[in-house]
């Protein structure tokens, strides 16, 4: 049985709202492995309007991904939020994975009638963002420690 925040896509995988702490570990990992797990909690991880997302396969935690009340300060929207933190264990990158937990995250966020996420991609991450219809903006810039970003976003369209 799943709960109003939780999907099961099958019998080994399924989607479940998650805390803070649960994605730390990943972050750390995947994304920054410099930082302690405690120096990769974003502002506004513990808001209230603040989403965490986790992928599960087999109740293995494989995929993460946040969704942060927050506007960019280039476009006007009226329910924006920003994407931070989006990783997938580097043992099931390129399944397919991440993608179906970004998609989950997108309809969650249009339900609650968001109409605009955006977020700072790194270059790698270019492909994955382009096939499930996000734009750039803006120029290339650097994140110290980190690397080369471009804005990405999508405008949704509430249901």
């Amino acid at each position: 049985m799943t709960s109003k925040y939780e999907i099961r896509l099958n019998s080994k995988i399924d989607i479940r709202r998650i805390y803070t702490n649960e994605t730390l570990p990943l972050r750390k990992k995947v994304l920054k492995p410099f930082l302690t797990e405690e120096e990769c909690i974003n502002p506004g991880d513990d808001l209230t309007s603040t989403y965490h997302f986790g992928l599960f396969q087999e109740n293995k935690l494989i995929s993460i991904s946040t969704f942060i009340q927050e506007g960019h300060p280039d476009f006007l929207s009226t329910f924006p939020y920003r994407l931070r933190g989006m990783a997938t264990d580097t043992e099931f990158q390129g399944q397919g994975l991440g993608g179906i937990l970004l998609q989950h995250g997108v309809e969650y966020l249009r339900q609650k009638e968001c109409d605009f996420l955006w977020f700072n991609a790194r270059i790698k991450a270019f492909p994955f963002y382009e096939k499930l219809g996000f734009s750039y903006y803006g120029p290339l810039f650097d994140i110290k420690d980190i690397g080369p970003h471009k804005v990405m976003y999508k405008i949704l369209i509430p249901k």
